[in-house]
């Protein structure tokens, strides 16, 4: 993969999952590491999705109440059938 395909758009859609969970090859990782370096919203980017992570692996579960969760299935599957 060359330097010139992690473009901005890509790096969010595409890599950075894999990137944050070790699965990316050796040379794609030195390349992703280098554009972060190089370009600051993405480094900004990546700084946020990680905060973003431990912040919700400190939140503790609650349930859901059943109208709540009743409420939004509801609007699930209604905007399903209007995307059929």
């Amino acid at each position: 993969m060359r330097h010139d395909e992690f473009t901005c758009q890509r790096i969010i859609l595409e890599c950075l999952l894999e990137y944050e969970e070790g699965a990316m090859g050796e040379e794609d990782r030195r390349l992703l590491e280098r554009h972060f370096a190089d370009c600051p919203p993405c480094g900004q980017f990546l700084s946020t999705y990680r905060a973003t992570g431990r912040t919700l692996k400190m939140l503790k579960p609650r349930e859901i109440p059943p109208a709540l969760a009743q409420t939004v299935l509801s609007f699930v599957r209604a905007r399903r059938e209007r995307e059929k």
